[in-house]
C-alpha cells in the first residue's frame, strides 16, 4: 500500500511537469510527423541520387552551422533565464554575431560546395542553387532556432512548441505542393521553394518576437569567448555526427548515400523525445548553474534517468517499425531498414551526453567542456573515417558506437570531477542545489 501511495504522490507532485512535457512532445511529434510526410515526398520525387547530393550538402553545412551565430542561442537561454532585464542587450549581441558570421560563412561554404558538387551543369546557376541551400541551412535556420531559444528563455514553452510545429508544417506543405502540385523533380528547382519557405518562416519569427521589444545594438564582449568555445565544441560534435556520411561518400555510390542520409534524417527526427525534455529542463540547469557544477550534477542525475527511459522507448519503437520504411520511400531506398535498426540505439547515448553537456555549460564551465569535447570528438572523427575507409559500413557503425559511448563517459566524468572539486571548497547539498519551482 505504501508503494502505491508513494507512486501516486510522486505523480501528483510532478503532474505539472508531466503535462508540460507531454504537451511539448505531442506538438513536436505532430510537427515532425507532418515534416516526415514532406520528407518522404521530397525523397521520392528527387530520387536517391539527387537526394544523395542534398544529404551531402546538408552534412557539409551542418559543420558550418556550428559557427553561425557563435552559440548565441545558449547565451540567450543562460543569461536571460537568470536576468530577464538583459534581453535587449543579449538580443542585439546575438543579431550582430548572427549577421556577420552568417554572411561570411555563406560566401565561403557556397564557393567550396559549388566547386565540388554539380547540381546544374552551368557553373553560375550551380553556384546560385548551392547558395540558396546553404543560406537556408546556415543563416535562416539559425535565426529560427534563436527565436525558439528566446521564447524558451522567457519560459514560453507553448510558443516555442508552436513555432517548431508551424515551421515543420510549412516545410512539409512546401514539399508536398512543390513535388505533387507542381511536379518538381530536380534539386535545383526545389532550392527555390525551400528558400521561399525559410524566408516566410524567418519573417514570421520577427513578428512573433516584436512583443518583447527592440534589440539594443551592442556586443557583450564577455560572451564572445564563451561563444567561440561553444562553436568549436559544436563543430567538433557536428564533425563527429556527419563525418560518417562524408567518409562513406568517398567510397559508396550516391544511391547508397541517399538511403543512408534518409536513415540519418529519421534518427534525427526521433531525437525529439530527448530534445523535448532538454528544452524543458535547461532553464533549471541555468538557474542552478549560478551555484556551480555540484548543483547542476544533482539535477543531471535526476533527469538522465528520464532521458534514458524516453529515448529507450523511442529506440525500441524505431527498431520494430523499421521494416516499413522502404515501402514509404520507394525504390532505391531499400537499405534504410537495416541502417536504422543498426543505429537507432545511439539515441540513448546522445540523450545521456546532452544532459551532461547542459549541466557543464550551465555551470559556466565552457572551456573545460570544450577541452574534453575536442579531444573525444576529434579522436572519434578520426576513428570513424579510418574505420569507414578500411572496413566499410561495418567499420562505420562500430566506430560510431565507440565514439558515442566515449563521449558520454568523458562528459559525465568531467562533470563529476568539477563537482568534486567544488565540494572540496564549498559543499553543496541536494536541497540547496534544486532551483525553486
Amino acid at each position: 500500500m505504501f508503494k502505491y501511495k508513494f507512486l501516486f504522490d510522486t505523480v501528483a507532485t510532478n503532474l505539472p511537469a508531466i503535462r508540460l512535457y507531454m504537451s511539448s512532445t505531442s506538438l513536436l511529434i505532430a510537427g515532425l510527423a507532418a515534416q516526415s510526410v514532406g520528407f518522404v515526398v521530397l525523397a521520392r520525387s528527387l530520387g536517391s541520387e539527387q537526394f544523395g547530393h542534398l544529404s551531402m550538402i546538408t552534412a557539409a553545412t551542418n559543420l558550418g552551422a556550428a559557427w553561425c551565430g557563435l552559440g548565441t542561442g545558449e547565451a540567450m537561454r543562460r543569461r536571460v533565464a537568470r536576468e530577464p532585464s538583459l534581453y535587449p542587450e543579449v538580443l542585439g549581441h546575438c543579431l550582430i554575431i548572427l549577421m556577420v558570421s552568417g554572411v561570411v560563412l555563406t560566401a565561403m561554404m557556397s564557393a567550396a560546395i559549388a566547386s565540388s558538387v554539380t547540381i546544374v551543369n552551368d557553373r553560375a546557376q550551380n553556384y546560385v542553387v548551392v547558395t540558396l541551400l546553404v543560406s537556408c541551412n546556415l543563416v535562416l535556420f539559425t535565426w529560427v532556432g534563436l527565436t525558439e531559444q528566446i521564447l524558451l528563455a522567457h519560459s514560453q514553452f507553448t510558443g516555442a512548441n508552436f513555432l517548431n510545429f508551424g515551421f515543420a508544417i510549412a516545410r512539409a506543405l512546401a514539399a508536398v505542393v512543390a513535388c505533387l502540385g507542381f511536379g518538381i523533380e530536380s534539386l535545383s528547382a526545389w532550392a527555390w521553394w525551400n528558400f521561399a519557405t525559410f524566408v516566410a518562416g524567418s519573417l514570421a519569427c520577427v513578428c512573433l518576437l516584436s512583443r518583447y521589444g527592440a534589440p539594443c545594438w551592442c556586443l557583450l564582449w564577455q560572451e564572445i569567448p564563451f561563444g567561440v568555445t561553444m562553436s568549436i565544441s559544436n563543430s567538433i560534435t557536428a564533425l563527429r555526427q556527419n563525418v560518417d556520411l562524408l567518409a562513406l561518400s568517398a567510397t559508396a555510390p550516391p544511391q547508397f548515400i541517399g538511403a543512408y542520409g534518409v536513415a540519418r534524417r529519421i534518427l534525427g527526427i526521433a531525437q525529439v523525445t530527448g530534445a523535448s525534455l532538454d528544452r524543458l529542463v535547461y532553464t533549471k540547469f541555468a538557474i542552478a548553474g549560478k551555484r556551480g557544477p555540484s548543483a547542476t550534477l544533482v539535477l543531471a542525475r535526476r533527469y538522465v534517468l528520464y532521458a534514458i527511459g524516453l529515448t529507450g522507448f523511442t529506440s525500441i519503437a524505431i527498431f520494430v517499425f523499421a521494416p516499413v520504411l522502404p515501402l514509404l520511400f520507394g525504390n532505391g531506398f531499400g537499405d534504410i531498414a537495416w541502417i536504422v535498426k543498426a543505429l537507432c540505439w545511439t539515441l540513448i547515448l546522445t540523450a545521456i551526453q546532452f544532459i551532461a553537456f547542459d549541466a557543464i555549460n550551465a555551470a559556466d564551465q565552457h572551456r573545460i567542456r570544450l577541452l574534453v569535447g575536442t579531444v573525444v570528438g576529434v579522436a572519434g572523427a578520426v576513428l570513424i573515417v579510418g574505420a569507414s575507409l578500411g572496413f566499410g559500413i561495418t567499420g562505420t557503425f562500430t566506430a560510431i558506437y565507440v565514439t558515442e559511448i566515449s563521449s558520454a563517459a568523458a562528459l559525465w566524468a568531467t562533470l563529476k570531477v568539477l563537482s568534486d572539486r567544488q565540494q572540496r571548497k564549498q559543499p553543496v547539498t541536494a536541497d540547496s542545489a534544486a532551483p525553486a519551482e
